[in-house]
């Protein structure tokens, strides 16, 4: 799950930081690189867009993370996935974590992605969310409680019971989680209204409530990388 070697990413990044951690000179990794100083100073300050294969050599050369080369700024983590079936959407929390998001520049640090994917075959009205990226809020997620901002908006929630059939996890046993509109109802319970796969449930226990604040459709295009935990 990384961009494609040849994508070009236009941001600030970390690379001037990277090499005054490791020691070398300029000169040095300009040579290992094969390209002159002022290449790599104009690498380093943006003036000249790196490719993800400049950044993995860099990378090789600094023994760090492609990550580390490119961005500045703290990752998302990722805390699930969503498979779309032909009927259904399979809906699995990582437990423990692993993968995150990088590049995601322009939000605030509460935030968490979900990475979707399409079951093959599959040919639904929804073949455009193939590797899209959805973000929605952490803290209610991880505090367990439901954002009043979830309101009569389209968020990620999870039930204290499993869903019908529709909702299933990766093993195809049904799921606390989906997502929807969220309406508050008396005494602590509420509706959620998906009007794309035409689901209402109501008098719903919710564990948790997270309003959605984005998708990207084509991370590989926006210089958003995602990785393995770790790696």
């Amino acid at each position: 799950m990384i961009l494609h070697k040849q994508s070009m990413v236009n941001m600030s990044n970390n690379l001037a930081n990277c090499v005054e951690l490791s020691g070398m000179t300029n000169n040095e990794v300009a040579a290992a690189k094969g390209v002159t100083p002022e290449t790599l100073r104009r690498h380093k300050n943006g003036k000249i867009q790196m490719t993800i294969r400049d950044a993995e050599h860099y990378a090789r050369i600094l023994n760090v993370s492609i990550a580390e080369i490119l961005f500045k700024e703290a990752p998302i983590p990722v805390i699930g996935s969503n498979i779309i079936q032909k009927e259904s959407i399979e809906r699995t929390l990582h437990t423990p974590q692993k993968y995150e998001v990088y590049g995601l520049t322009n939000y605030e640090v509460d935030r968490a992605a979900i990475l979707w994917e399409i079951a093959k075959p599959y040919t639904g009205q929804f073949y455009d969310w193939d590797g899209a990226v959805q973000t929605c809020k952490l803290k209610p997620i991880v505090d367990k409680y439901v954002d009043q901002d979830c309101f009569q908006h389209i968020s990620v929630v999870k039930s204290k019971t499993p869903f019908p059939s529709q909702e299933i996890d990766q093993k195809g046993k049904p799921t606390q989680l989906t997502a929807g509109v969220v309406y508050p109802q008396p005494h602590g319970l509420f509706t959620v209204h998906n009007g794309k796969f035409g689901h209402t449930y109501t008098d719903l226990d919710l564990e948790w409530a997270a309003p959605t604040l984005s998708v990207v459709f084509r991370p590989d295009l926006v210089g958003i990388i995602i990785k393995k935990v770790g790696e």
